[in-house]
């Protein structure tokens, strides 16, 4: 909480210690050149805004994990909201640096998922009927400073973090178009089996159809073995995204832009190694003056990439691999979800008949549409 605390608060101070460096220059100099007000073209931007989920290529680094960590089915609109403030900083005409950040605002704390009764660790295997016999007998035959139920390391602080983006402009032209090379970085900020995330780009906007400001763009992941500490992150080996927008002007103040981008990932994650079109990410924004609002759907046109247990860190059978279905987390843990599997396996003997009535059971279908909403306003230094 401190750290997340000392990231807002750095990020305001260098916000303000950068405007009142701006308004001093201002003050100090009466006839400005034309190569500083070439300069001045590219303004210092902070923008401060709330979303109700965190959605990335089809990734969702909030809503599912809320549903491991509370036991509930996943679904297409399931609020995690979250604060994501950054600055734009143009240190040249031809190179920016961006920091971002993103701070979950609920559900941060760890929670006992798996609602067992007698286990050595967070996630550890049920050891009630183990102990069972000498229980009933009145004894205690374990040290229960160690056996008790443990917490699962699944709060959402575990994924509040800050991303740094350089980007430097190689060609402005309108012949060829405009060609950009950059790298990003997304780190969580808990030390402990720390998420990172580490991508070098080069973007391509296209000289044709210019009313759509159409973008070609391939990403190299340079860390793709680190794995997010709660739901898992399909970042590929590679990325390649086309992304078009319009803005259509209603008045001077208001502004209405559309936008989406198709994705087509490489290798989506060290175990299953598949490539294929993973997400399709629509906006509509409104824009009046310095706030704005939007409406976003990420569509995952193949669930493949989606169907593992690398992704939603579920347990999965042979029988219900890449069939679009995973487990329901409100059908996995519990008393009641228990004694529902125990007549399972108590009205038939043939175990293949037996697993696929559990599976049947606890499975749902993996979400394809993803939703989420943003709030905020930008503020140009």
């Amino acid at each position: 909480m401190r750290k997340t605390v000392f990231a807002i608060g750095l990020f305001f101070f260098i916000s303000y210690s950068l405007y009142s460096e701006k308004e001093i220059e201002d003050i100090s100099i009466t006839k400005p050149s034309s190569k500083q007000e070439e300069e001045e073209e590219k303004k210092i931007t902070t923008n401060i805004e709330f979303a109700s989920d965190f959605i990335f290529r089809g990734n969702t680094f909030g809503s599912e994990s809320i549903s491991q960590r509370d036991d509930i089915a996943y679904r297409s609109f399931l609020p995690a909201y979250t604060f994501q403030p950054s600055i734009e900083i143009p240190v040249t005409n031809k190179f920016t640096v961006e920091f971002w950040f993103n701070i979950f605002l609920t559900h941060k704390g760890d929670r006992d998922s798996d609602q067992r009764f007698l286990q050595t660790g967070p996630s550890g295997m049920e050891l009630l009927g183990y102990y069972q016999p000498e229980l009933e007998q009145g004894k205690l035959p374990f040290d229960p400073r160690v056996v008790h139920p443990y917490k699962e390391q699944n709060g959402l602080k575990r994924d509040d973090g800050g991303e740094i983006l350089l980007e430097y402009d190689l060609l402005d032209s309108d012949r060829f178009g405009n060609f950009s090379v950059g790298l990003f970085s997304y780190n969580t900020f808990l030390a402990q089996n720390r998420f990172s995330w580490t991508q070098m780009f080069i973007s391509w906007k296209l000289p044709i159809l210019k009313f759509l400001e159409p973008k070609l763009s391939f990403y190299k992941t340079t860390d793709p073995d680190t794995d997010a500490h709660t739901t898992g992150i399909n970042k590929g080996s590679a990325y390649i995204p086309f992304e078009i927008q319009h803005q259509f002007d209603i008045t001077k103040d208001l502004k209405f832009i559309a936008s989406t981008s198709v994705g087509y990932i490489f290798q989506n994650n060290p175990t299953d190694r598949l490539s294929g079109f993973s997400d399709i990410t629509t906006q509509a924004k409104v824009d009046y003056r310095k706030f704005f609002f939007s409406v976003n759907m990420a569509y995952r046109p193949n669930l493949e990439i989606y169907d593992s247990s690398y992704f939603f860190d579920n347990v999965t059978t042979s029988m219900t691999i890449k069939d679009g279905r995973t487990v329901d987390p409100s059908k996995q843990y519990g008393l009641a979800n228990q004694a529902v599997i125990s007549a399972i396996e108590g009205a038939t003997s043939n175990p293949l008949l037996q697993q696929i009535l559990i599976d049947r059971y606890q499975g749902q279908h993996i979400k394809r549409e993803i939703y989420y909403f943003t709030l905020g306003f930008t503020k140009e230094l």
